[in-house]
């Protein structure tokens, strides 16, 4: 390896050399050399003017900087190649925890007076048949709008876990911390608790591709994610039920239930979790050829993004993901809502468009992540309350089948920064919840600011 950095160095520094020695004979009427000035200087002018410069007066100024960040990419991580297929392990701090991703702030129509919104009809029809059942470019108001970040600059983020690429796979690797997963399953019990007895509260805590897709060494010890799942089932209270999505996932390891380059599961991941939501909660599962099958090509998710800045994480945008939805067979109205007042509300898909432009196909899910999004059908059953991170945004559709309104929480988004507030036994009475389902991935169960957020819902 030595000799190879060797190697290389010495013929980068000959490039160098010869192009320098070309800039420095070579006339740009073009570029002007910028001034050097004491306000230039303390405020960055100086420093990016001649970033700018120098980049235009060498010859391939801009590939040659791209070509230096790759280099360092190789210096920093070459060391770690050779591991079996693992090819670079870095800390994740993917900010998770904090906020999520969606389509844009108001990505359907809005409707104001939402008390005249909702269609006593209970067979689908042309005007209120929900946008996800036939998606399509002329439905879809939000096809020019890119994403919105959850985690803002001054967010502390945590560092729960690392990012590892094993071949042409991107995965996050959890780290335990066990204190918090106590208090992970001290805030469910907290919100089963507080929702009282006639609501069935359920806790599915359900694993990433890290624990069936890596090494011994990397879903063992700390990061074993089923003894972090048993902890966090063994602290529960005895008026939350636990859910075993676990053995569902390692029954299917050899179908397509994670992404290669996001770090989601599929929605055929979260279908094997419905099915042992279905066994505990006492309700038959849909099969799944019930469902009209859709399919979205060229997705390069949330890992590839991470990690892209490292030569190594090409190979993810190389070999895309293919991203399958299955389509509710029911009739649906599906809308978000900014806040708890349910005051102005706007349209959304369960399953919704996603325009070519958009790099990020899991928000075809829900649209991505909203304070509140409720899901009526025209099922007649008892109604249902998700309190959820982006994992839910796949299971939900599932939960259609069997409710007549699913209502959709993101914890993040409440009683926190800023954002409303949100008192949940109480929004849970006026909504008629029977069952609460609190779903989350590895990350969540250490996070002490998620942890907080879900506690902060029945303070």
């Amino acid at each position: 390896m030595k000799k190879i950095y060797t190697i290389l160095s010495a013929l980068f520094l000959c490039v160098v050399l010869i192009i320098g020695i070309v800039a420095l004979f070579s006339s740009d009427e073009t570029a002007t050399k910028p001034k050097l000035t004491f306000g230039g200087l303390f405020n960055g002018d100086y420093s990016r003017q001649s970033r700018d410069y120098y980049g235009e007066k060498f010859p391939q100024g801009e590939s040659l900087t791209n070509w230096n960040t790759r280099l360092n990419g190789f210096y920093k991580f070459s060391g770690l190649s050779g591991d079996g297929d693992v090819q670079l392990i870095i800390d994740m701090n993917s900010g998770a925890a904090e906020g999520g991703e969606a389509l844009n702030d108001h990505p359907g129509q809005e409707i104001a007076g939402s008390e005249n919104t909702t269609s006593s009809s209970t067979t689908p029809s042309s005007s209120d048949q929900d946008s996800s059942a036939q998606p399509s470019e002329q439905e879809d108001p939000s096809e020019q709008v890119e994403p919105s970040d959850g985690p803002t600059q001054d967010t502390v983020i945590e560092n729960l876990g690392a990012a590892l690429l094993v071949g042409n796979r991107a995965i996050e690797v959890p780290y335990a911390s066990y204190s918090a997963i106590e208090d992970y399953s001290a805030a469910v019990t907290s919100i089963a608790t507080a929702l009282g007895s006639n609501v069935r509260t359920f806790s599915i805590a359900v694993p990433n591709a890290a624990e069936f897709y890596t090494t011994e060494d990397y879903h063992s010890g700390s990061s074993s994610q089923i003894n972090m799942i048993d902890y966090c089932y063994e602290h529960l209270g005895s008026n939350v039920t636990s859910v075993d999505a676990y053995s569902e996932l390692a029954a299917h390891v050899d179908e397509y239930i994670y992404f290669r380059t996001d770090h989601h599961w599929t929605q055929l991941g979260a279908y094997y979790a419905y099915l042992a939501y279905c066994e505990a909660a006492g309700f038959t599962p849909e099969p799944l050829e019930k469902f009209e099958q859709g399919q979205y090509d060229n997705f390069v998710g949330s890992m590839y993004t991470y990690l892209r800045d490292y030569p190594q994480s090409a190979i993810l945008k190389e070999q895309p993901d293919t991203l399958y939805y299955y389509r509710p067979f029911v009739y649906l109205k599906t809308r978000f809502y900014e806040d708890s007042t349910l005051s102005t509300e706007y349209m959304i898909g369960t399953i919704s468009y996603v325009g070519e432009n958009v790099s990020n196909k899991y928000l075809c899910f829900l649209g991505g992540d909203h304070p509140i999004t409720i899901i009526e059908t025209d099922v007649e059953g008892p109604v249902c309350m998700l309190l959820k991170e982006s994992y839910g945004n796949a299971f939900a559709p599932w939960l259609t089948s069997h409710y007549s309104k699913i209502i959709v929480i993101d914890p993040r988004e409440f009683n926190r920064d800023g954002k409303p507030s949100l008192d949940l036994a109480a929004f849970a009475a006026e909504q008629g919840v029977n069952d609460c389902i609190i779903l989350n991935y590895p990350m969540m169960l250490s996070s002490d600011a998620y942890i907080s957020w879900l506690n902060r819902l029945v303070d």
